[in-house]
């Protein structure tokens, strides 16, 4: 009589018979049963790596280089990494693309690009735009021991003045106005040039993301003191961003999936990867 036995692998059950033979055989049993273990183990990382290999892909605009959001490598940061988990959890592969928004833009519209990260719904046309999935905070950063009062943009006429490259059309006609006149302003295109600035005590007062400053802050040169303590004027409104896409699935999907990871703390794991206990 042929004996059953059960051997339950993952989770799963799996039921086969052998013969008196190799009962009668118990070195050739052992061989048997470790080789066709091996052979389950195999199966079951071989369906895994499947199924991930069938998600569709997406391919995607996400910008330049902007640590902590795009890391310089652009197969990381925060905003990457919620995007690609979102997407992943509603069943699509994201593929990302390092372009400038303009380029991005022209190539979605003309059908290269499946679909574009951060942006806002401002960018107009007929595609379908996401859920809200993070928060851009522009503010105006000045040095605590200096104790300078900003309670609004046109506070900063008194102040010399950094921002990033474009900060006056970006930022709104009110932040543009101030510093069309303004005799000590200027924009650079490197944000660590600004954090520079303002812990030598070459510019009161630097404007631009805070989680990109705290970011450049700590690729500094020992040379220059960045543990000084830095006050964050929130002058500016906070700047939710959205994705789009061409496919009114793949914006479902990510909606979908964009709750799922928040629900399950995978959002949570990714921000305090990237800026500790600080929420984007």
């Amino acid at each position: 009589m042929a004996i059953i036995h059960s051997f339950f692998l993952g989770g799963g059950g799996m039921l086969f018979h052998h013969t008196p033979q190799l009962r009668a055989q118990p070195g050739k049993w052992s061989l048997f049963v470790i080789l066709l273990a091996i052979a389950c183990v195999g199966a079951l990382g071989g369906t895994a790596r499947a199924q991930e290999l069938r998600l569709q892909e997406v391919n995607v605009g996400m910008g330049l280089s902007k640590p902590p959001y795009i890391m310089e490598s652009g197969t990381a940061g925060l905003d990457y990494d919620i995007a690609k988990q979102a997407l992943a959890a509603g069943g699509y592969k994201l593929v990302g693309q390092m372009l400038p928004q303009t380029r991005a833009l022209a190539m979605l519209r003309a059908g290269q690009l499946d679909g574009m990260l951060s942006t806002t719904e401002g960018i107009g046309g007929q595609d379908y735009f996401t859920d809200t999935y993070i928060v851009y905070q522009n503010v105006a950063t000045t040095l605590t021991s200096r104790n300078l009062k900003l309670r609004q943009i046109e506070d900063l006429s008194n102040y010399s003045v950094a921002a990033f490259q474009n900060a006056s059309m970006v930022l709104g006609d009110r932040f543009g106005l101030v510093v069309s006149g303004h005799s000590d302003y200027r924009e650079l295109p490197s944000q660590i040039t600004q954090n520079k600035l303002l812990f030598m005590g070459r510019v009161d007062v630097v404007v631009g993301d805070r989680l990109i400053f705290r970011y450049f802050s700590d690729k500094l040169e020992p040379q220059i003191d960045s543990t000084q303590a830095v006050t964050y004027h929130r002058i500016f409104p906070e700047s939710p961003r959205k994705a789009v896409f061409r496919d009114a699935r793949v914006r479902d999907a990510f909606n979908a999936g964009l709750k799922i990871i928040r629900a399950n703390s995978s959002y949570d794991t990714i921000v305090k990867q990237y800026v500790g206990a600080a929420r984007p």
